[in-house]
């Protein structure tokens, strides 16, 4: 597994897909190479033109695609905003696994829901011998979202991340370790954080992308500027983990289900969530 953190810049697309073409090309031969969220677009706070709007069909991502390189890019849809939506394939089977961000971020500075459009479905999809899921940023800081992935067999989870210091910088950095740690350790999953690194739309995105184990160990890191790394993961190792510690199966998916169904009294006020 590789990672490849790259520092696109706002509506440079053919720069930005370059870059990732020359990261890559430094790796040689692995599974698949990550990027980070929106890598073919960049993230300038602001809805991407026309021109720079993809399809998952698109000829400009073909290369990369065919390489095992995922992809972060401004989806077109057909009516209203486009998806913040990433790609993964893979190169032996021609299997594609497409997510579309299911959680726009919706407050300042960020202000997704008015750029992109919500996807609708987490999906999994087996990638030579691993089960993946992708959860797009934001996605993971909604716990029933790896939660789901995990509990549809996912043994990877794919995190590309376009996250900026802002005016915290530690705090943002401990709270995506939090985040990642938990879910390796509880879910039982490898995690890979992809994150972007440079400037882009006046703010500085921190990088430091990883690959953790399911003990919460880092197998592989990189700092604050662009890079690449490599990982090995053990999935033979990750499977033993969740037949002598059955976390996974322990759940009670039942509880959650009756509590989506049950109403509710708040502030005196009966609902049904």
């Amino acid at each position: 597994m590789g990672l490849l953190q790259t520092a696109p810049v706002f509506g440079a697309v053919e720069e930005n897909l370059a870059r990732i073409a020359g990261l890559r090309s430094g790796l040689g031969p692995i599974d698949l190479a990550l990027t980070p969220e929106l890598s073919a677009n960049g993230y300038g706070f602001a809805p991407p033109g026309e021109t720079d709007l993809f399809t998952g069909d698109d000829p400009r991502l073909a290369e990369l695609l065919s390489q095992g390189v995922g992809v972060g890019f401004a989806e077109r849809s057909a009516s209203g905003l486009p998806w913040n939506s990433y790609l993964l394939s893979d190169p032996l089977t021609g299997i594609r696994h497409l997510q579309r961000k299911l959680h726009p971020v919706s407050y300042a500075p960020w202000n997704e829901h008015l750029v992109f459009q919500p996807g609708t479905e987490l999906s999994t999809v087996d990638i030579r011998t691993a089960r993946i899921a992708t959860a797009i940023c934001n996605d993971m800081w909604h716990p029933v979202i790896p939660w789901l992935a995990a509990h549809s067999g996912a043994e990877v989870l794919v995190v590309p991340v376009a996250s900026m210091e802002g005016a915290d910088p530690k705090g943002i950095r401990r709270t995506w370790e939090v985040i990642l740690e938990h879910a390796a350790v509880l879910l039982q999953c490898y995690v890979v954080f992809v994150n972007r690194c440079g400037t882009d739309g006046g703010s500085r995105f921190w990088g430091g992308s990883r690959v953790l184990g399911p003990d919460g160990g880092i197998l592989a890191s990189l700092g604050d500027e662009p890079g690449a790394a490599v990982a090995e993961l053990d999935l033979t190792a990750l499977r033993r983990l969740r037949d002598d510690v059955p976390l996974l199966t322990e759940s009670r998916a039942d509880l959650l289900a009756g509590a989506l169904g049950t109403s509710h009294v708040r502030d005196g006020e009966q609902t049904r969530v």
